[in-house]
């Protein structure tokens, strides 16, 4: 599976709809700690908006957000990315030094992201570890997720989106899924469109067909089974970590007040079982539609 390195640098265009992303995480299950980094840009507009939220244990949570006028600088942070291979992300405010090295090829979903004309993008993924320093914690191997997107993006017009983005601890494992539903869909309607994938050692996996979502009794997942027989087990009660976020300037409107729609998402930061696979690290979003 190959990507053209130049899709890892930002594009121009001039639809104002066109939108890029760029995203790393890391779930650190020793010291109950995640990170979200997340850089979006409207080349048409030559604005963005970069965001990093950061929750350690003993520490209160920090969630940073500025505007850019750059797709990877700002006065919060940088990204230098050698494509689809690593990428080093720096926040001088958080004292903040992190390589995301990719364990995975880049795993590209192709066309599947697509919601409509104004949500319609290209989206790759993979695999990384994360080392470096975050104040003065050293990190070495940490688990974690990377993901690009490119196109016409508004987040708005999903209704309901429900995510599991897991990274191996032990073993190299990749296995993540995202179903979304559209915005004028009732709520019981099944997903619209779904990414998953499934990276196992060498082997690769990307489907399109959603996961069976087995829930306990209050609603919450118990179980992930995947296109290809997998099975991710999973208790939200063993979460040490949940928040909220709004992901880019595409979740929400321009002005307030206003009672235009927000797209908001919930993330649990957890860990996870592959059934016969080994012990996964990662987190599980669900995102709804409100308005005001």
């Amino acid at each position: 599976m190959t990507v053209d390195p130049i899709h890892e640098a930002p594009h121009a265009s001039d639809d104002p709809a066109y939108c890029e992303t760029w995203a790393y995480l890391l779930t650190d299950l020793e010291r109950e700690s995640t990170l979200l980094v997340h850089a979006s840009w409207l080349p048409a507009r030559g604005l963005g908006n970069h965001l990093v939220t950061l929750q350690r244990r003993g520490h209160a949570p920090v969630s940073l957000r500025v505007e850019s006028h750059e797709p990877l600088r700002s006065g919060l942070l940088s990204i230098d990315v050698d494509p689809w291979k690593s990428a080093r992300v720096r926040c001088p405010e958080l004292s903040l030094d992190l390589s995301f090295e990719a364990f995975t090829p880049p795993i590209d979903f192709g066309e599947r992201f697509d919601l409509g004309d104004d949500m319609r993008q290209r989206h790759v993924q993979a695999g990384v570890r994360a080392s470096g320093g975050i104040g003065d914690e050293r990190l070495e191997g940490v688990p974690g997720f990377r993901d690009r997107s490119w196109g016409p993006r508004d987040m708005r017009n999903m209704g309901r989106l429900a995510a599991l983005l897991m990274t191996g601890v032990e073993e190299d494992l990749f296995i993540t899924v995202n179903s979304m539903s559209h915005c004028d869909r009732p709520f019981s309607a099944g997903p619209d469109t779904s990414l998953g994938c499934c990276a196992i050692g060498d082997r690769i996996e990307v489907f399109d067909e959603p996961p069976i979502i087995l829930r306990n009794r209050d609603g919450t997942p118990a179980c992930f089974e995947f296109a290809n027989g997998l099975r991710v087990d999973l208790d939200l009660d063993q979460a040490f970590q949940e928040g909220r976020f709004l992901a880019d300037r595409t979740s929400a409107p321009e002005q307030f007040p206003t009672a235009d729609p927000v797209l908001m998402i919930r993330m649990w930061a957890l860990a996870a079982e592959a059934r016969g696979l080994g012990r996964l690290a990662g987190s599980y979003q669900e995102g709804q539609l409100y308005a005001n």
